[in-house]
Parts: structure tokens; C-alpha cells; sequence
């Protein structure tokens, strides 16, 4: 999504950007609408490189926490499994985002080892990271839709969606979204270039022979892809929690007027209404995550010039690097929602960390 639409490689703190055209250097200077230079570069330097760096490195330490709680908590439930895949893909994700990010404290030895370093996580971890964010938010669709099931129709759901069977759609929503996208990662060769601003030679990521000659039907595909999934995630999302909110809202108008049938016939436990409000929370982030960077894609649409490298670059790049906090956020929070709205996670978590467990 934040990758160029011609070959380049750029300093985060240079209001100048370099093209690599027949491997010849040439000069881009963004425009200045609405976003000028400074900005841009500011926002890069606090945004991207600070904030999104520390969050990223919360969110390691707290999905290896969710991922080490469920382990130990057992996978006999579907909702341990389809978390734990979740976790597991958020992990992936910040370690991507504090890897590409180190470029910050190494250009505090070498400003030109800093951008060699940016050039190339940028081909790798920045594809990685969105293909991953798609990849979760489908994952999250499917746990809505399985919630979803599980408020309509308790008995039914618990013997068709069984453990075995998240694990198997888990799986399957890894390989095939994933591998959707993975083509994207061979359009870029990483070569190395003397350049004239540092006097030293640095890499450099330009487009390769395999793009050259699929480049039409590569980037339609790519951007079609690119707002497809998002979009499919959201609809579903949204449509199965309006869903739940109904079930959930009908079920207690139910029992408050018909008590004593309400105590023996209770279709779904407690317990599991506490499950569904969480995932609910859970959802509702997913939505907020998911809602500009939809935005972003239909502006895109409208607006050819609103891209990297072109008319509104600046514009462009400020949005991105938005996203790009939201898209760590979303990874991070979730362990901090289990722990206010899951008891039994709570008391898993504190047994493993030695804390005074609560008593039921």
C-alpha cells in the first residue's frame, strides 16, 4: 500500500527524494499541498520512527503474553485457537514494524547504513505488514461470523464448529490470504549505488524484470486485492455484530419477562454472553482499525494523484504513517481487553507471573 509507484529510495528527513530511473539519479521533489516538506518529515521522525517503533515493541511483549496464556490455558475451546492465530499474526506484525524501524537508532551511528537499512525492510516488512493486517482482520470476520452463529444457534454451533475445525479455517485463511498477496514480494530487486549525498555506496530498491513485464495486470490485481479483502472483513464484521447486538439485546428483554422459563431454558450460559461482549470489544476495534484505511482506498480511487511519488505524496505519506500507528495498536490491545473483560485469562496470567490469583 506505501510502496512506490516508480523506484525509489528516500531519507526520511530529506525533503529530497531520489528516483532510480535506468539507474540514474534523478530528483523528486513532493508538492507542497495542504502538507508541506517539514511536516512530512516530522511525521516520519515522530510518528513512524517514535511512536509506531515503541508501540510495535508493546505489541511483541503482549502478544507473546496472549499466545503463552492461551498455550496454557488449552485449546479445547475454539475461541483459545482462533485468538491464539490472531496473536500469532500481531506478533509477526510488530516484529516487522520494530525490525523496519531500527533504521531510527542506526542513523544515530551512520546516516547512510540508516537509509540502506530503510530501503531494503522497506521492500520486505512494509508489504509484510499490510499483507498480515489483511490476514487478521479476515481472521477476526471469521470469529465474528462464528460468535455470530454461536448467539443464534448455541447447540447447533458447538457440534459443527469445533476446535478441529477453527484450527483448519485458521490455517486456511493464513495460506490463501496470504499467499494472495505473497507475488507482490518479487517485483523489487535490492541493488547497491554509489551515492553522491552520503559519498559512500547504499541500497537501493528499483523495480525488477519481472515487473517490468507483468506490470499491468500485476498492479491491478494488487490494488484490487488490496481493497477487496479489507472491505469483505468489514462487511462482515459489521453485519455479524449488529447481529449479536440484536440476539444479545432480544435474549435479555426475553429474561427479564419470563424469568422462571427464562432460568430453565437459557440457550446460551453467562459465561459464554461474557465471551461474546469481549470478542464484541474486540470486534468494534477491528471496525475502527479497518474504517480509514478503507477511506484511504476509496480516495485513492477518486483521486489518481494521491500515491506515493505523485501530486499529493505528502498528503499521502502523513495518512499512511497514521495507519501504520493504527495498524500496531490494533495488534497490541487485545491482551489489555482479555485482562479487563476475561476472569479466567486474568487468573491464567497471574499464575504463570506469580501474582495473587483472584478467587472465584
Amino acid at each position: 500500500m506505501t510502496m512506490a509507484s516508480t523506484n525509489a529510495s528516500h531519507n526520511s528527513t530529506s525533503d529530497l527524494l531520489v528516483v532510480v530511473v535506468k539507474d540514474n539519479f534523478e530528483p523528486f521533489r513532493p508538492s507542497e499541498i495542504f502538507v508541506s516538506n517539514e511536516v512530512r518529515a516530522a511525521t516520519v521522525t515522530v510518528v513512524d520512527l517514535c511512536l509506531s517503533f515503541i508501540i510495535a515493541n508493546v505489541g511483541i511483549v503482549s502478544n507473546i503474553i496472549v499466545i503463552t496464556v492461551f498455550a496454557k490455558q488449552g485449546y479445547e475451546e475454539s475461541m483459545n485457537i482462533s485468538m491464539t492465530a490472531i496473536a500469532i499474526w500481531d506478533l509477526l506484525k510488530c516484529l516487522a514494524g520494530s525490525i523496519q524501524r531500527m533504521s531510527g537508532p542506526i542513523s544515530l551511528f551512520s546516516e547512510a547504513d540508516a537509509e540502506s537499512w530503510n530501503n531494503i525492510m522497506t521492500v520486505v516488512m512494509t508489504y509484510f505488514i499490510c499483507f498480515a493486517t489483511y490476514v487478521s482482520s479476515v481472521m477476526a470476520a471469521y470469529v465474528a461470523v462464528e460468535r455470530c452463529l454461536c448467539v443464534t444457534l448455541p447447540f447447533t454451533v458447538k457440534t459443527l464448529l469445533t476446535p478441529k475445525v477453527t484450527l483448519i479455517a485458521m490455517i486456511t485463511i493464513s495460506v490463501v490470504v496470504f499467499g494472495l498477496f505473497a507475488v507482490i514480494f518479487g517485483i523489487y530487486d535490492i541493488v547497491w549505488v554509489f551515492s553522491p549525498k552520503w559519498n559512500k555506496t547504499i541500497a537501493i530498491y528499483k523495480y525488477n524484470e519481472f515487473f517490468q513485464a507483468h506490470h499491468g495486470p500485476l498492479m491491478k490485481y494488487y490494488n484490487l486485492s488490496g481493497v477487496i479483502w479489507p472491505i469483505f472483513s468489514f462487511i462482515v464484521i459489521v453485519i455479524c455484530t449488529l447481529i449479536i447486538i440484536y440476539q444479545l439485546r432480544k435474549a435479555t428483554k426475553f429474561r427479564s419477562e419470563n424469568k422462571a422459563v427464562a432460568e430453565t431454558s437459557s440457550s446460551l450460559s453467562d459465561r459464554d454472553k461474557q465471551v461474546v461482549k469481549m470478542l464484541l470489544v474486540i470486534i468494534a476495534i477491528y471496525v475502527t482499525n479497518l474504517s480509514p484505511r478503507i477511506a484511504l482506498y476509496m480516495a485513492k480511487f477518486f483521486v489518481y494523484d494521491l500515491y506515493f511519488m505523485r501530486k499529493y505524496h505528502n498528503i499521502f505519506i502523513v495518512v499512511v504513517y497514521w495507519l501504520f500507528v493504527l495498524d500496531f495498536v490494533n495488534a497490541t490491545v487485545n491482551l489489555y481487553v482479555f485482562l479487563a473483560m476475561s476472569s479466567n485469562f486474568r487468573m491464567t496470567a497471574k499464575s504463570l507471573f506469580g501474582l495473587k490469583t483472584e478467587k472465584k
